[in-house]
């Protein structure tokens, strides 16, 4: 029998059951919005999971009835749903208020052909707000924040730096992931910067993303397993068709398309961010370092080939793309020097090569003499 958890217990005003009532029951079926108060009444009286059962014999319904009401729910916006093992998480959201739904570009067009007195009574009842009125705003009056150094540290650290340069759109990632399929408490600077690493490795993007990371949190310890979700992605994500190499992205992406589309093995990307972390060089600099490593070694990408060229562009002062075109250029046409012609002497034939002949005879000869005395 299929479980359900009810997440995040809400309470309904008055005004929320009038709107559910008189308004959603014309975008829903009664019996849906009867089963959403069902279940924001359960949410606040006990904790645990409900079966379909528990709430069909409240309801006076068959068990498989159960779902396509919850499915109505969500429809509207009432319920959210997540899938995880063998149990459904149902987050109830608030009703939205008469003015909001007469608003909607839908339900609003739904709501204006219903002829009910009710409905016209609830709308009277809670107005829109007039187009004559005049928004009035005050400034705020800062005061000083008292905590420490460490305080300040760990606030610091629950701020999410986004990248703009990247294959992965950070930020649209988190508008995706909802509070409770990635908790707030491993939204961390260090979770984020790896998370992004990884999707810019393989090139997976956000929605795909935001699959993959449901399956590797464990909700109850509040852990996220990098491990497991690197493995996951490594075996179902495959880079070869990627062939952008535009240096205006993140390194790993760019690294990868320079490459063939090859998925960057662990050595290379470790070298990469420690050279990232060692240097100062903007994107679009940094990549072009990447790119003028291999080509200059032949596609050895070792530690002491990367130091050796990125000290020597730190030496130069170089500052963005342009001077490091310009530097890289400049060296090319200094190492091409025109070969000298070799001297007269190389096309010499080598005569010496009889006079050793005839000397060797001589002494061949001499010690045949010496052995018969």
């Amino acid at each position: 029998m299929k479980k359900w958890i009810i997440q995040h217990p809400i309470t309904l005003s008055t005004h929320d059951l009038s709107v559910l009532h008189v308004a959603y029951s014309f975008l829903i079926t009664p019996p849906s919005v009867q089963m959403y108060v069902l279940l924001s009444s359960f949410s606040t009286i006990r904790e645990g999971s409900f079966t379909s059962n528990d709430i069909a014999i409240h309801l006076n319904v068959f068990d498989h009835q159960i779902e396509p009401l919850i499915q109505a729910c969500v429809s509207v916006g009432l319920i959210e749903w997540y899938e995880q093992s063998s149990m459904t998480l149902l987050v109830l959201k608030q009703p939205l208020s008469i003015s909001a739904l007469k608003k909607h570009p839908m339900f609003g067009r739904i709501l204006s052909t219903q002829e009910s007195l009710y409905l016209s009574a609830l709308h009277m009842k809670f107005p829109e707000l007039s187009t004559n009125a005049k928004s009035v705003h005050y400034k705020y009056e800062s005061r000083q924040v008292s905590w420490d150094d460490q305080e300040e540290k760990q606030f610091l650290n629950t701020q999410v730096n986004v990248t703009n340069q990247s294959f992965f759109n950070t930020k649209l990632f988190l508008e995706l992931c909802e509070d409770l399929l990635f908790p707030q408490a491993l939204r961390t600077l260090e979770n984020i910067k790896t998370l992004e690493d990884l999707a810019n490795q393989y090139l997976v993007d956000e929605n795909s993303m935001r699959k993959h990371i449901a399956k590797c949190i464990n909700y109850k310890t509040v852990t996220l397993n990098f491990d497991k979700l690197a493995t996951m992605l490594s075996n179902e994500h495959k880079a070869y068709s990627f062939k952008d190499s535009s240096y205006n992205q993140h390194h790993f992406s760019f690294f990868t398309a320079i490459n063939d589309g090859r998925s960057i093995v662990l050595k290379d990307k470790q070298l990469i961010e420690y050279l990232r972390n060692q240097y100062t060089f903007d994107q679009e600099t940094f990549n072009f370092l990447l790119e003028s490593i291999l080509k200059s070694y032949y596609g050895r990408f070792t530690k002491k080939n990367a130091e050796h060229m990125a000290e020597s562009w730190m030496r130069a002062k170089i500052k963005n793309l342009e001077d490091a075109k310009k530097y890289v250029s400049s060296n090319m046409t200094n190492t091409m020097i025109k070969a000298k012609p070799l001297p007269e002497y190389y096309e010499e034939v080598d005569d010496q090569s009889s006079d050793k002949e005839a000397l060797l005879k001589q002494l061949k000869e001499l010690d045949d003499e010496r052995n018969s005395s």
